[in-house]
């Protein structure tokens, strides 16, 4: 009996420092499992846990010259009435584009984006309200076209057929060659993540086995590029045609790649 007592109160003894090691064991292979990475699938938002993995970025940058260029062409006509102000705008503009379809440039496409008609008021007399002096009409028609050569011929005709303002030139993608820079940007990204993985797995004496996991992350386009200040200003008397050259454009995607290694 009395070693019966003897055992028993042992056990209690070592209870506490038996619960304290458990407790220890069990929170570290808890710490263990949350160090193993997780990835978040794109797709279907599903988390999983890997091992052995490399997880890079990769980006790519391919330099496009534009194959569109869009030209904003205005008309002013200021007269005594609304409907004199009306029918002079509506005959210049139609000359204007008239002859503007008239270069024969490629892939030409002529739209109105800009209408206006609204009074001119004289301030001067003091105490008494202004006085309308005019009515004026402001026209602007937006000229696209992939024949980028052309772009000179067709501002100096449209001045010359009456155009008040060139207030905007620019230079754009299409799609067809949006969407191929856009595939020559990715190959970029994933050569880039390609070349960071491998380095980062010979330097740590690792061989790269296989890909678990590829996510694009974007492809930045930059806005229409506008001409150089000046360019977009030309007025009525300046009928010359310029030589306007586009820049470059930049096309960059982004991808993240997960790779599996082995020692």
């Amino acid at each position: 009996m009395k070693n019966k007592n003897i055992l028993f109160k042992t056990f209690l003894a070592v209870l506490p420092a038996v619960i304290v090691i458990s407790a220890s064991l069990f929170a570290f292979t808890a710490c263990l499992e949350s160090d193993i990475p997780e990835i978040t699938l794109a797709d279907t938002g599903e988390t999983i846990a890997v091992q052995n993995t490399i997880s890079v970025s990769g980006t790519g940058t391919v330099k496009v010259l534009p194959d569109e260029a869009f030209i904003n062409i205005s008309v002013v006509s200021e007269k005594a009435t609304t409907q004199e102000a009306v029918n002079e705008n509506s005959t210049i503009s139609q000359n204007v584009i008239n002859v503007i379809k008239q270069v024969r440039a490629e892939n030409l496409k002529i739209q109105t984006i800009y209408y206006d008609l609204s009074p001119q008021y004289d301030y001067s007399k003091e105490n008494q309200p202004p006085e309308i002096l005019a009515y004026r009409v402001t026209s602007t028609i937006e000229v696209r076209t992939t024949d980028l050569k052309k772009i000179g011929e067709i501002i100096s005709k449209a001045t010359e057929a009456g155009a008040t303002n060139i207030s905007s030139i620019g230079f754009d993608l299409t799609e067809s060659t949006r969407n191929a820079a856009k595939s020559d940007a990715l190959g970029a990204a994933t050569l880039d993540a390609n070349d960071k993985a491998l380095a980062i797995a010979t330097s740590m004496g690792l061989k790269i086995d296989n890909i678990l996991y590829i996510s694009e992350e974007g492809t930045v386009f930059p806005g229409p590029l506008m001409a150089p200040a000046g360019l977009g200003e030309l007025r009525a008397q300046e009928v010359t045609a310029p030589s306007i050259l586009p820049q470059e454009i930049e096309v960059t995607a982004t991808l993240n790649i997960v790779y599996l290694f082995s020692k």
